[in-house]
């Protein structure tokens, strides 16, 4: 019997017909924008990185940064941070959202991987907008 006929039999009984389904796609792979830096910016759009904030916070870290953000397709080919940190020795990660930390670590962020500190900062819309918010940054980054 053609699949497409029992599936029509099985729904004019009313029985639900049930498939399996491809696995879900990984989140926690990343994309990354060209540049050279021993730290490594994780937000959660490219379009992000074109903010005044982003840019605020390149500068302030002298400008040695690479900025990275999810793949939405999670594709294979795109490293996670751990091999990313193994591959292109970072060691400072800042990402910025703890919704953005629970999806690339899938839980809660570790303080070091591999060679690379982590720190988990207020994403990047409330530090444009936030004052106090700029002040934790600050004292993330630089410790004072």
């Amino acid at each position: 019997m053609i699949e497409s006929q029992r599936r029509a039999y099985l729904d004019a009984m009313g029985l639900d017909v049930w498939s399996i389904k491809p696995p879900q796609p990984e989140f926690d792979r990343l994309i990354f924008q060209p540049g050279e830096g021993s730290t490594l910016l994780i937000c959660d759009a490219p379009e992000t990185t074109a903010t005044r904030i982003a840019g605020d916070i390149a500068r302030a870290l002298a400008g040695k940064v690479v900025w990275a953000w999810p793949d939405p397709e999670g594709s294979p080919q795109s490293p996670t941070l751990e091999q990313a940190v193994g591959q292109y020795l970072f060691t400072r990660v800042v990402l910025f959202g703890d919704g953005l930390a629970r999806q690339v670590f899938r839980g809660d962020a570790p303080l070091v991987t591999d060679s690379a500190s982590i720190t988990v900062s207020i994403g990047l819309g409330d530090l444009a907008v936030r004052g106090n918010a700029k002040q934790i940054l600050w004292k993330q980054l630089f410790g004072n």
